[in-house]
């Protein structure tokens, strides 16, 4: 008799134990998505300009897969400059993604104190948000690019990079990054015909070859002597 019931306990604990891995499964399953590695500005700095673009990068994980993810910037008080934008292209679907963007500051963008806010909505309907502080200033010292283009040939592995750049502080190096469906190459140019220059005609064609069908962002960064930099951002699909 004394066995039975022995018996009969154990086998309900472990009928327990059971039951709350299960839950606890269901509850990994149900976990909310997570933001890491949140860079608003070049180097995290949270500062932007007026007329310039504005750095962000996260690290993004959703188990039960990405819905959307929205940014919303505002002034901290008073009017200025606004941004909501939802996401989804090349991030719906998928468990894990780098959220890399640059986001246009209008010229006429008022200066101050912002608020930035990252909302990563998953398939469930579940939400995480991380948010930062932001300051727009002016820096008239900054590098600046205008006319910034980029191009595929035909043959789709040559891409060609062309833009206006000035650098009050002279230019110390550029650097083109191409990104995009699983492919990532950085090119630096040191050059002597722009290096120590205060404006520089860049016009470059980069090795494209390894890159698969796809969507690419490309990067152009000019940094001068005096350790400033400034990050410009375009698109190209590879057919």
């Amino acid at each position: 008799m004394k066995n039975n019931k022995l018996i009969a306990v154990l086998f309900f604990v472990a009928a327990a134990f059971s039951a709350c891995k299960k839950d606890d499964n269901k509850n990994e399953d149900a976990t909310a998505p997570t933001i890491e590695g949140l860079e608003i500005g070049i180097g995290n700095n949270k500062i932007a300009h007026p007329g310039n673009d504005l750095h962000l990068e996260a690290k993004i994980t959703a188990s039960a897969n990405i819905a959307s993810v929205v940014l919303d910037i505002h002034p901290e008080s008073g009017t200025g400059w606004k941004v909501n934008t939802t996401y989804t292209e090349g991030l719906a679907g998928l468990k894990n993604a780098e959220f890399h963007k640059h986001v246009d500051v209008p010229a006429d963008a008022a200066l101050g104190d912002y608020h930035v806010h990252i909302k990563v909505t998953d398939a469930n309907g579940k939400v995480t948000e991380a948010e930062s502080e932001l300051k727009l200033e002016s820096d008239p010292t900054l590098p600046s690019v205008t006319g910034f283009e980029v191009g595929l040939n035909a043959a789709g592995n040559d891409l060609h990079a062309e833009a206006a750049i000035k650098a009050p502080n002279k230019i110390a190096s550029i650097t083109i990054e191409v990104h995009g469906d699983g492919f990532e190459k950085e090119f630096v140019y040191t050059d002597a015909a722009m290096v120590g220059q205060t404006s520089y005609n860049l016009h470059k064609h980069v090795d494209v070859t390894a890159a698969h069908k796809g969507h690419y962002h490309v990067h152009l960064k000019v940094v001068d002597q005096a350790g400033k930099e400034n990050e410009f951002e375009e698109h190209f699909d590879k057919p």
